[in-house]
């Protein structure tokens, strides 16, 4: 499992205080939401770490002990990690050429954008979208400094490419659809039924290749280049569609609502990170885009564009 920064700083100051109670009044949130950190870790490491004792709080285990001293250490080098940004962000101003997958560009730019905004000022950056064969084309030609999309198999020379996290694909139907309530779903379940296609070149031939696994076709009712008239058709129940994205808010639909459920099988997942020219010189102006991305996974700002469960968007 991969432990949040805000999970992290919720354990530390329980363990300080000795008390959820009392931690949730410092932080100002819920004592669930402090439960639900350290139960989380408690249940991925199979170990406790916190002693519960009735009317008194709680105390940290020897296994508790040891946790908390790599969170800490990990949590001070976050606030380093700030600090050397916040003390860069004086020095450092310019523009920046980025491209990024479409589908992907309304979900994630604007969380790196908002924190590049509130650290370096001073730097410009300038979008552009389409889909991934184009970026890597236009990245290529140095028509970007740096761009967001998908990795490609084999790799691009000449391109270096940075995980930010792992997206595999998942399966959106209408709210009220006979299987809306399943915990997970395989493509055997829906391809008969009619499919709305995200129709990018790409894309379309990673969809096609997912159904081809199990040897299925599935049945093109529409489609569109637009990931978002895509999702507004499912929840007016025009039919199902397959994403490996998802929108970090809920979204408002005019007509009706969706859900996204994971697919049972092991079907490609696709790796989402940054990318630059290793034959290019990285500016200063590109390594502040490239360690904000970075800090932004550490903070788990990414983590609710991926479906890990069934949910409702």
């Amino acid at each position: 499992m991969k432990y949040t920064l805000k999970q992290l700083l919720y354990i530390d100051v329980a363990a300080r205080h000795g008390s959820i109670a009392r931690a949730s009044q410092e932080l100002h949130i819920s004592p669930s939401s402090i439960s639900a950190a350290i139960d989380a870790v408690e249940q991925d490491t199979s170990r406790a770490l916190f002693e519960r004792l009735p009317s008194k709080g709680i105390t940290p285990t020897r296994y508790g002990l040891t946790f908390l001293g790599h969170a800490r250490d990990l949590l001070r080098a976050s606030l380093e990690f700030e600090k050397a940004l916040s003390d860069q962000s004086q020095q450092i101003g310019g523009s920046i050429r980025m491209g990024c997958f479409t589908p992907a560009a309304p979900i994630l730019l604007p969380i790196v954008a908002k924190s590049i905004a509130d650290n370096f000022p001073d730097i410009v950056i300038e979008f552009s979208e389409g889909d991934t064969p184009q970026i890597y084309e236009s990245l290529i030609n140095s028509e970007f400094d740096v761009a967001f999309a998908y990795q490609t198999i084999p790799p691009r020379p000449n391109v270096e490419f940075i995980p930010l996290f792992n997206a595999p694909p998942h399966i959106v139907l209408p709210s009220d659809h006979a299987l809306a309530k399943s915990a997970s779903l395989s493509l055997a379940d829906v391809y008969q039924e009619p499919m709305i296609l995200l129709d990018l070149d790409h894309t379309r031939d990673y969809m096609f290749g997912l159904f081809g696994k199990d040897g299925l076709t599935p049945k093109i009712a529409y489609s569109s280049k637009s990931a978002e008239m895509v999702r507004s058709m499912v929840a007016a129940g025009l039919g199902y569609s397959i994403f490996n994205l998802r929108p970090l808010k809920k979204q408002q639909y005019m007509v009706g609502d969706l859900v996204r459920i994971p697919i049972a099988n092991t079907y490609q997942s696709v790796d989402f990170g940054i990318m630059y020219r290793t034959d290019s010189r990285v500016s200063a102006v590109d390594q502040v885009m490239i360690d904000t991305c970075l800090e932004l996974l550490r903070k788990g700002a990414f983590d609710g564009a991926v479906v890990q469960s069934t949910s409702v968007i």
